[in-house]
């Protein structure tokens, strides 16, 4: 037992011994070899001279040169002609170097020094250190490192850590990353992360776009951008100030943290929040944490101020033609509601009530007293109704008033097309001529010498290519923008405030729709609500209001008097200076208002009525017009109760209008910094030009052509969306000129004898300088008597005689049409191939990107399966040694317990003996 566990002991300090000799023998130098060694005695130093391929190791490192003179006194190696130092898989060489060996430093100087890591990452300078027992590499006087993707970073100083394969690069760092540019005072780059981390000072620029901050990092792995300290952002219209800001280059998704705000000078907006979320893939950017707008617009030539808030903003654009139909057909139904005129269309329902009893009082008249029917010939042929109120069109300012006047609509037979005097149909008037033959349309179209419009209106070449021309009108492709504003709405305009729980925009209807309590108030006095409100605007300012489900007007004449009006449903109109110049009530209205004697509110009117319009002027009623059902009643104020002075539902409430602009944000827009952030100089590479020359150069060039590919792209987008603006112009007016010459129905195409018959008529009735009525239904009867009526008689004769005046320009406009339908078809058929060449590009820069993406996850998946192997192999490596040690410290244990044991029990052996060498 004792021999086991010496032998143990002995293995142990052996191994130590071993371990102990290993490192001191790392420590000393060792010639590997070379062609030819010399011994040098010169001046009491001994130098020892390596000629050929000379290979020395010291510190795990392999030297390898040409020449090598080795001072063994002072511990100097001079190593000459290509030199390289070989660390695990750093490999650094030059022209010539100083090892030092008593420093463990590699001495790098020469018109070229180069170190490779083990991704490949190339650094090239004049002046470096290498310290081969830390492994650690340090430059000055500039470098530049290129990595195995072509990217760039150099700086005046720097270090090399290869034992955790970082670059650090201080002083003036610049970096070049894929199209992007960075400029920053200090830089920590992982090669085997893949992760760069920016320091004080860092600006970078990409386009357009430039990025200030103090720092951030870069994970390319990830392809994710992050900024913080101090962000700003600049574009050419457009300036970000931020606390914290993320960019997802592969998505171009931004997000936006702190205290961020946006400065848009082209539409004089900025924006507030304490977050912002920008989706490219969905064009859509939402805003929390407290977010406002202030927009500066100019309203009737003078400046004014906008502010806006709410819990949560969001903007997002659709190009039309993706816009959904139900949105499309949801938008045209809003516009058509707030465009309808309930009381013009009431009254023009009234306006045809009466004319049809007056129609049936004339005819029982004339059926009772034939004389009367002959003067009712004679008369004007309209009867005019009684005069309307001067009630203002929906369109329409006070200063410019329509006034509307509804007659008894005409006949269309009795239109009096040539000037004349109106007749009734049938009635053929004194010396008027007898037209049978011009208006039986169907027997006259038979003469076989008239002009074949049958072979060029209802032609199936031409209305097929009319067809396929309309077929190929081009998506629309306008961007369309969207808001929505949820929670706490408030907006503050100097003559107008808002408040609501949720708000909408789209610009297509440009209507801001307000929902939940919605209220508007103008001029502190005025106060708007319902249910829900929707608002028109033209050029910044109110132009129509629609009020919808218990509506509420309210203007206060003192502290405590109102003057109120109540609904279903009401329209507000304003005038061109945003103030109301006109209100409809519908659904049920009624009102209370307060009228002023010598100074003082005396009488209360109150009311009640189907439906009621009024006008005003500066804001005061001047005119009001009640319909159907009315009730209406006036009290002196002393007589009028306080609790019946308010309608059911009144409610005054002043406490939540935002009064001031700080009710809607305490903030307030900063100054632009542009001029400031635009001085500064991009990056100039001096250090890449010097050790990659020409590399920065292709560089430039490649994105000098990508820019101009683009802007090619641009262009040609450009005319493509002219052109199909100028497709959908001249497809238009094909079909506004078969329209024009579209011919009623019932009318047999096949041959247009018409013209012979009615033209010859109307040839007669020239000669004998009369006007002919023609048929209202008859559009080529009348385009015949209208060219008559503007020829000399001789020659209308002549001409409408042969036809000639109707089939030139009938035939010359269809041939028109046709040509310009073809020429529309070959146009887009143009724009297809462009399309078809552009998706094609398309098609091939994502496999491109889809193929790089494949390859990319195939290296990370191989460097991960490399790291859980080392990882693995560690772990196994670990595990065995600590069983070993378990083991080893078990068999020690035991045996000291051993010993321990035979040393007492010899103890107590000696104790005996001594026991019994006393007694």
């Amino acid at each position: 037992m004792l021999r086991r566990w010496l032998a143990y002991s002995f293995a142990f300090i052996l191994s130590s011994l071993g371990l102990f000799a290993q490192e001191k023998a790392d420590s000393l130098v060792r010639l590997l070899g070379c062609d030819l060694l010399q011994q040098v005695e010169e001046s009491g130093y001994s130098y020892r001279k390596a000629l050929g391929n000379a290979r020395f190791y010291h510190n795990s490192t392999l030297l390898v040169c040409d020449t090598a003179i080795w001072n063994v006194n002072t511990n100097l190696i001079k190593a000459f002609g290509n030199v390289r130092i070989i660390q695990n898989e750093t490999v650094l060489s030059s022209d010539k170097l100083d090892y030092l060996i008593d420093e463990n430093l590699a001495q790098f100087r020469g018109t070229l020094v180069q170190l490779q890591d083990k991704q490949k990452n190339t650094l090239r300078t004049r002046n470096l250190d290498y310290n081969t027992k830390d492994s650690v590499a340090t430059f000055r006087g500039g470098a530049s490192m290129k990595d195995k993707d072509g990217q760039i970073i150099e700086s005046k100083y720097g270090t090399y850590d290869s034992k955790i394969s970082t670059f650090t690069f201080t002083g003036t760092v610049n970096m070049y990353t894929d199209s992007i540019f960075v400029k920053t005072e200090k830089l920590e780059y992982d090669t085997d992360a893949n992760f760069a981390r920016f320091g004080l000072g860092t600006i970078a620029w990409k386009d357009e776009n430039m990025l200030c901050a103090n720092a951030g990092w870069y994970d390319r792995n990830r392809e994710i951008f992050l900024f913080n300290k101090s962000v700003h952002l600049m574009d050419p219209t457009r300036e970000v100030w931020t606390d914290t800001l993320k960019f997802y280059r592969n998505t171009n998704d931004i997000e936006l943290f702190g205290n961020i705000e946006l400065l848009d000078s082209e539409r004089n907006l900025s924006a507030f929040a304490g977050y912002m979320h920008y989706v490219d893939s969905i064009a859509t950017l939402t805003m929390s944490r407290k977010p406002a707008m202030i927009a500066t617009i100019d309203d009737k030539g003078q400046q004014d101020t906008v502010y806006v808030s709410a819990d949560s903003l969001r903007y997002w654009t659709f190009r039309k033609c993706d816009i959904p139909e139900a949105e499309t057909a949801a938008s045209s139904k809003r516009l058509d509601e707030i465009g309808a005129d309930a009381v013009t269309a009431y009254r023009q329902k009234a306006a045809e009530e009466a004319r049809s009893a007056a129609d049936e009082a004339r005819k029982k008249r004339d059926m009772d007293d034939p004389n009367a029917r002959l003067a009712s010939d004679r008369g004007k042929g309209v009867a005019v109704g009684e005069k309307r109120p001067n009630i203002p069109g929906p369109d329409e300012g006070p200063e410019d008033p329509v006034f509307y006047r509804y007659f008894f609509a005409q006949s269309p037979d009795s239109v009096n097309v040539s000037g004349g005097r109106a007749r009734r149909p049938g009635r053929n008037m004194p010396g008027s001529l007898s037209v049978p033959d011009s208006l039986n349309l169907k027997g006259a179209m038979n003469s076989a010498d008239s002009v074949n419009l049958a072979g060029s209106l209802n032609s199936a070449d031409s209305l097929a290519t009319a067809a396929d021309s309309l077929a190929l009108v081009p998506p629309d492709t306008t961007k369309i923008g969207f808001l929505l504003a949820l929670r706490n709405v408030k907006a503050f305009k100097k003559d107008m405030q808002l408040a609501c729980d949720s708000l909408a925009y789209s610009d297509l209807d440009s209507l801001i729709r307000m929902y939940d309590a919605p209220m508007v108030w103008q001029e502190v006095t005025r106060q708007y609500s319902a249910d829900s409100i929707s608002v028109m605007l033209q050029d910044n300012s109110l132009k129509k209001a629609s009020l919808m489900s218990n509506a509420f007007i309210v203007i206060q004449e003192d502290t405590a008097c109102f003057d109120q009006i109540k609904g279903t449903e009401m329209m507000a109109y304003f005038d061109s200076t945003g103030l109301l110049r006109r209100f409809d009530s519908m659904g049920g209205a009624s009102g209370l208002f307060y009228i002023e004697e010598n100074g003082v509110l005396a009488t209360v009117n109150k009311f009640e009525s189907k439906m009621l319009t009024a006008t005003l002027t500066e804001g005061n009623i001047n005119d009001l017009y009640y319909f159907q059902d009315v009730k209406t009643d006036a009290y002196p104020i002393v007589q009028l109760p306080s609790e019946e002075r308010k309608l059911k539902g009144f409610l005054w409430n002043p406490e939540r209008r935002p009064s001031q602009p700080a009710d809607v944000t305490p903030l307030s827009p900063r100054g632009s910094e542009r001029s400031r952030y635009e001085s500064l100089s991009r990056p100039k590479f001096i250090y890449t030009d010097e050790y990659f020359p020409g590399y920065m150069d292709s560089v430039h060039k490649m994105l000098a052509s990508r820019d101009s590919v683009k802007a090619a792209r641009a262009a040609e987008n450009e005319r493509m969306r002219l052109r199909q603006e100028a497709v959908r112009d001249s497809l238009k007016a094909v079909q506004d000129s078969i329209a024009a010459l579209a011919v009623p129905d019932g009318v047999q195409m096949d041959s247009v004898g018409i013209f012979k018959d009615s033209t010859g008529v109307a040839a007669d009735a020239a000669l004998k300088g009369e006007k002919i009525v023609p048929k209202a239904d008859s559009a080529l009867a009348m385009a015949v008597q209208d060219s008559s009526a503007m020829m000399p008689p001789a020659v209308a004769a002549d001409s409408l005689e042969s036809g000639d005046a109707v089939r030139v320009p009938a035939e010359k406009e269809l041939a028109d049409s046709v040509r310009a339908a073809k020429k529309a078809r070959a146009e887009q058929a143009r724009l297809d191939r462009i399309n078809a060449r552009e998706a094609r590009w398309a098609e091939l820069d994502a496999r491109d990107a889809a193929k790089k993406a494949g390859k990319d996850a195939k290296a990370l998946a191989r460097k991960r399966k490399a790291t859980a192997k080392a990882v693995i192999a560690r772990d196994r490596r670990e595990a065995r040694e600590q069983a070993l040690l378990e083991r080893y410290m078990e068999r020690y244990a035991r045996k000291e317990a051993r010993r321990k044991e035979r040393e007492f029990a010899k103890q107590n052996k000696k104790n005996q003996q001594w026991k019994e060498e006393q007694e």
